[in-house]
């Protein structure tokens, strides 16, 4: 006698039914004679096996199944647990595990889905109540808790399979950009409805055989089944396609971006921890060169290792714990010269890192480091006590001559930055107006408010403060009479095509002379030649610094510099056009 159907699935030894499909397998014919239910259905949900269990489950003979969709055969089937897994089995082309409360049968179910070919092999039994507690204890450790899709431990158990099984593949790690502004603006609430959003498009976006995880924060990785790299570069291109849709948040649109590195597996590692290394190194040189997409390759391993070298060894010599390092970093100084008598008026300090092994490094080559580790402030701070102990030696020397540093965008929102340039200013005994900080014109508009708050302590200090490199940014020119700064520098890109090209020439002219208007001194950076700075002269452009003036040099080389622009007297400080304002 049959057990009713509703208090029993799939339990106990059913007899083999002898009316077997006529495509059945050998793997069909095994598990035809099992406990479990068992269905194999291909590529179009068209069931071509199921066992005797599976039947009985359902209430109907063979011919009735067999041939037909499981969505023709029981309406309840959409959504179902059975068609939860295997959906994700087809989609991720990998074997799929679910424990869930069928409200078919009234009990929790354990299903598992398997690739076949084509085709997937689904299998389900009863679930007692410590299956399902150990199920849903493992499957929450694998989750990420915010937007629900497998975290970074799933991803590398994951990997470690399909490595073992000598599967190929590709690994996208993406990295979300612009998030910040929607967490700033709105709070983490918001942004955390934001980022499922996001995921969600993700999502949409996914192929068979593709699967989303969330590593950190902003960062996710597309596992997908691409194994060259044209492949990979336009899966991870439609994501971020879809990535960059306009978000729409209690009236306010915001607009993410995303950057990614890319690896292949095995051909760029055979193990999960490596691969995952090797995007992240691929995604770092996207942020580093702009750029949307970065393939990982034996040069970026070679450079990252260096990298990392440099990042230890730089940390060291900032802090004084490498043996030896005095005298490691130093300040090359380029003069800067007034353009109608070529004298100087001035000085800009350069960093300078002369490494033991690796010889002179230029600061393209280390300041990116000092970024990406944090350590601008820190750096930026022995660059001020360096120029006042400089300057120290210049004022002693007969000198009076401004030194200038280029402040970090790091150093600018330094709640300490005032403290510690007055200290040094106190501790060297240097005129604040011998000092001279410039700032860069993107980091002056990235918070206007913080900004103005700083550049007026600082003025009130005496220190003489300066736009640099204007003209790239986007500063509106009213913020030139509200920020209480006595230099413009034009940056030298306008100065390099100033000669050959109309619009360059007519952008520096216009503003040197908006700049004497609002009484600021101006400075073209970048002249090389006597061309240029001849043409500079007749612009009544203030001062100049470049090549065609003078090479950054040691500080004894620039001592004598000095001499031979200008006489043993010395030479005096250029005043502001126009007073600061406090």
């Amino acid at each position: 006698m049959h057990e009713d159907r509703d208090t029993r699935w799939g339990g106990g030894l059913i007899a083999p039914d002898a009316d077997m499909s006529a495509d059945a397998s050998p793997l069909d014919v095994l598990l035809s004679g099992i406990g479990e239910c068992v269905v194999r259905v291909d590529a179009h949900w068209v069931v071509r096996h199921c066992n005797p269990a599976y039947l009985h489950g359902l209430g109907l003979p063979a011919a009735r199944v067999i041939g037909q969709t499981p969505f023709a055969v029981r309406p309840d089937f959409e959504g179902s647990l059975f068609h939860r897994v295997i959906e994700a089995c087809r989609r991720e082309r990998r074997p799929r595990l679910g424990i869930g409360f069928s409200k078919a049968v009234g009990r929790w179910l354990m299903v598992r889905a398997f690739p076949f070919g084509d085709d997937i092999v689904a299998l389900a039994n009863d679930a007692d109540e410590h299956t399902v507690g150990q199920f849903e204890l493992a499957r929450e450790a694998l989750r990420d808790p915010l937007t629900g899709i497998d975290n970074k431990r799933a991803l590398l158990a994951e990997l470690e399979t399909r490595l073992a099984q000598g599967g190929q593949g590709g690994l996208g790690l993406i990295g979300l950009r612009r998030f910040n502004a929607i967490n700033d603006t709105l709070g983490h609430g918001l942004g955390d409805l934001a980022l499922m959003e996001v995921v969600s498009r993700m999502q949409a976006t996914l192929l068979e055989g593709e699967v989303l995880y969330r590593l950190t924060g902003v960062e996710f990785v597309l596992l997908s089944p691409a194994c060259d790299e044209a492949t990979l570069r336009e899966r991870v291109m439609a994501m971020a396609s879809r990535i960059a849709q306009p978000i729409l948040l209690r009236d306010q649109i915001f607009v993410l971006g995303s950057l990614a590195g890319g690896v292949l597996f095995p051909s760029h590692g055979d193990e999960a921890p490596l691969l995952l290394r090797r995007a992240a190194l691929a995604l770092r040189q996207a942020k580093r060169d702009a750029t949307a997409l970065a393939l990982f390759d034996d040069e970026l391993e070679a450079a990252g290792r260096l990298r990392a070298e440099l990042e230890q060894d730089f940390r060291a010599v900032l802090r004084g714990t490498a043996p030896g390092s005095a005298g490691w970093l130093s300040l090359a100084l380029q003069p800067k010269g007034r353009l109608r008598d070529r004298a100087v008026i001035g000085a800009e300090a350069l960093i300078r890192w002369q490494h033991p092994v690796r010889g002179a490094l230029s600061p393209a080559s280390f300041l990116p480091i000092a970024q990406e580790c944090q350590l601008m402030v820190e750096l930026d701070r022995w660059v001020i006590d360096e120029v006042m102990r400089l300057q120290r030696l210049l004022i002693d020397g007969g000198h009076r001559l401004p030194i200038s540093i280029n402040l970090s965008v790091e150093s600018l929102a330094d709640l300490l930055l005032v403290e510690n340039v007055q200290h040094a200013i106190e501790r060297h005994g240097v005129p604040p107006e011998l000092l001279e900080i410039e700032i860069p014109e993107n980091a002056l508009m990235r918070d206007v408010e913080v900004s103005t708050r700083v550049l007026a302590a600082l003025s009130a200090l005496g220190v003489r403060l300066s736009i640099d490199d204007f003209g790239t940014g986007y500063s509106s020119f009213a913020y030139l009479a509200r920020f209480p700064v006595h230099t413009l520098k034009i940056d030298r890109s306008f100065v390099h095509d100033m000669v050959s090209q109309t619009s360059s020439r007519t952008i520096v002219h216009s503003l040197v002379r908006l700049s004497h208007a609002l009484q600021l001194q101006v400075v073209a950076e970048g002249a090389e030649t006597d061309e240029e700075m001849e043409m500079l002269r007749r612009m009544q452009c203030d001062a100049v610094q470049g090549f065609g003036y003078g090479r950054p040099q040691p500080f004894t080389q620039f001592l004598d510099f000095v001499h031979q622009r200008c006489g043993c007297g010395g030479a005096q400080v250029v005043p502001s056009l126009r007073p600061p304002v406090h």
